[in-house]
């Protein structure tokens, strides 16, 4: 018999949980929230050297900025399990597209196949998605387990997340403005260029030879008695 205003258990339907407020899941999730923001910002402004570049890249960053800051949204707010997939899926797919680029080169586009430079604002932005994908997935496994965390111990813990991630920002944007080409040729990407080739000599061409100076014995001096 069932109560009045109870329902019974429906194990078709798909359940969901997410991270409660004060607890070490919601701290995680908050966290990776705050570098996805940062990783956003990268995103933002790599975009017009990648849209001159090739729109479609401009678009892709785009549209990778937007999510982020979405996602970052949702999960300061309400971080359940399917939007802490969500996050991980597309942060570690970024980070695997990022990986591929530079080792082997995009397998489309203009520069395709070739491998693009490292820069700093790649590694700044590439750092900051790691850390979603890593604090997405502590908020997803303890979200079953969680544990009270103090007021306290939470605002030192986001006051030191934003000094470090507010850091990697400023250096990733900045790197932005005045980093190289991403698909500059081998030789500039690795700091050296070919040898100068040294002058060909025409054997055929009367040389010249200076005369000998007063008082020079070259040798050739004729000695009388």
């Amino acid at each position: 018999m069932l109560l009045v205003g109870s329902y019974p258990p429906c194990h078709d339907r798909p359940v969901t949980y997410r991270a409660e407020t004060g607890t070490d899941s919601a701290l995680a999730a908050r966290l990776a929230a705050i570098a996805s923001i940062g990783a956003a910002v990268i995103h933002l402004a790599v975009i017009p050297s990648h849209w001159r570049d090739w729109m479609p890249a401009g678009l892709f960053f785009a549209s990778v900025a937007v999510f982020q800051v979405i996602w970052a949204l949702a999960a300061w707010a309400r971080p359940g399990t399917p939007l802490l997939g969500a996050g991980i899926l597309v942060n570690g797919g970024c980070v695997a597209l990022w990986v591929w680029s530079r080792t082997a080169g995009v397998p489309f586009g203009p520069h395709a196949g070739v491998p693009e430079q490292v820069a700093a604002a790649d590694i700044c932005a590439l750092l900051l998605q790691c850390y979603v994908v890593m604090g997405a997935a502590w908020a997803w496994l303890r979200i079953y387990r969680q544990e009270s965390v103090s007021k306290v111990g939470s605002v030192l813990v986001l006051l030191g997340a934003n000094t470090v991630i507010a850091s990697a920002v400023l250096a990733g944007v900045s790197s932005s403005f005045v980093g190289p080409d991403h698909h500059a040729p081998a030789e500039a990407q690795s700091g050296h260029h070919a040898p100068a080739q040294a002058p060909v000599i025409d054997q055929s061409a009367p040389v010249s030879v200076a005369p000998a100076a007063p008082g020079h014995d070259d040798g050739t001096a004729h000695h009388h008695d």
